[in-house]
């Protein structure tokens, strides 16, 4: 409804003289009264995105609020199932408890371990990090 609000507010044209916006429309008109052509303009602006017609504007924004909250509850749902793709704190934790835990290896938990070795020297100096042979770089890759 916003979305279609929106639209419709933001392409408006007049057909009368009153002093109101909406009494110059009469609602019994056969003509529309917002223009495709500036709505197509103010959808390509803000989403970039324009429609070839009318039905395909309409489809669109029916699709994209009801899919943002298909989707929100769908992430509350596992949420509250603690259904968590990738748990990557447990992981950690898991990993130091246990020597033979093989760890997923990402960019975030590889950036913490660059930045505690850089960061070692001044902050732990009793601590020494070693890293698995897979995530030393090898030859040319970067």
């Amino acid at each position: 409804c916003a979305i279609h609000g929106a639209t419709v507010e933001n392409t408006l044209f007049e057909d009368g003289d009153g002093a109101n916006t909406f009494r110059a429309f009469n609602p019994t008109q056969a003509e529309e009264t917002y223009s495709m052509v500036t709505a197509n303009r103010f959808w390509s602006q803000i989403f970039g995105v324009a429609f070839s017609n009318k039905r395909w504007l309409h489809f669109f924004m029916l699709f994209v609020p009801v899919t943002g909250l298909w989707m929100s509850a769908l992430g509350v749902v596992g949420l509250a199932l603690n259904l968590r793709a990738y748990d990557f704190v447990s992981q950690e934790i898991r990993a130091a408890e246990d020597p033979e835990f093989e760890t997923f290896y990402t960019k975030n938990i590889l950036l913490n371990e660059g930045i505690r070795a850089w960061m070692a020297a001044q902050d732990q100096p009793h601590e020494n990090l070693i890293f698995p042979e897979e995530v030393l770089p090898r030859g040319n890759a970067l």
